[in-house]
């Protein structure tokens, strides 16, 4: 059984692609603030559907060069097309885990991983592997989430099972659904230098990241169901209130609190 707490393949693609809408203003800052500059090499760990390999890949430029690892060959090869379509020929997908991406990779200017570092029971030892891929001087950074900060007002009963059914089955699956305030912590252990943070939470009235608690919760009803934590009746049951939530203009949704953290290797 996977330890990922969330459905992959085409249908977690569409997830991403999602998510990748909603975040895609706050992680195109991080970048820009980092340093993310033309000819530069990045590495970009548990990729998922590329969309941050595809948008470095537009800045680095032809002078330089992204790779994507993840663990979800289907999911890849989507990546790859959509690589394909923008005619982005200075970014690859490999396959591979958290910990062993970085076979044959050294002297990178960047590694960075969003939404990565929470599932995984060693967090410590992916953010190893990045400093160690990357040059004496070279960035790391990460984006994870505090699932706690989360909120929804008026509050929604829906809402709150939500958070806590996502929290349950990270946390059964071996991961910290609220790794985000570790960040700093992490980088230091890893040996990362000049360490800066960020935090940032997305909320909505409308619109696409509205959507993000509804197919998440969809995403990881079969992990939740599999570990026992609620029935499918439940699972129906909460995704209708968060519908419901999600199509009522009043309603303001939040995503997870989002820390940013980053720093050089020594």
């Amino acid at each position: 059984m996977s330890r990922y707490a969330i459905t992959g393949g085409r249908e977690g693609k569409e997830r991403l692609d999602l998510l990748a809408r909603v975040m895609s203003p706050t992680t195109s800052r991080l970048l820009e603030l980092v340093g993310l500059g033309p000819g530069m090499t990045c590495l970009d760990v548990g990729c998922g559907g590329g969309h941050v390999a595809l948008h470095m890949a537009g800045v680095v430029g032809p002078g330089g060069r992204v790779v994507g690892t993840d663990v979800d060959g289907e999911i890849l090869a989507l990546a790859r097309d959509d690589a394909e379509a923008a005619g982005a020929d200075n970014v690859e997908f490999r396959r591979s885990d958290a910990a062993s991406f970085c076979a044959g990779e050294t002297g990178l200017d960047l590694a960075y991983a969003r939404f990565l570092l929470s599932h995984l029971g060693e967090p410590g030892r992916c953010l190893d592997a990045m400093a160690g891929a990357c040059r004496p001087g070279g960035l790391i950074v990460v984006e994870d989430i505090d699932f706690a900060g989360s909120f929804c007002h008026p509050p929604n009963a829906a809402y709150e099972r939500y958070t806590q059914l996502y929290r349950q089955v990270v946390l059964r699956r071996g991961g910290d659904p609220n790794i985000g305030p570790k960040l700093p912590g992490l980088l230091r252990g890893a040996g990362v230098e000049d360490i800066r943070v960020n935090v940032v939470q997305p909320a909505h009235l409308g619109g696409d990241g509205k959507l993000m608690a509804s197919v998440t919760m969809e995403r990881i009803s079969r992990s939740v169901v599999s570990e026992g934590l609620a029935g499918e009746d439940e699972v129906a049951h909460v995704l209708a209130g968060l519908n419901a939530a999600a199509a009522d203009p009043a309603t303001l949704m939040s995503l997870p609190r989002v820390f940013q953290a980053w720093g050089r290797r020594s």
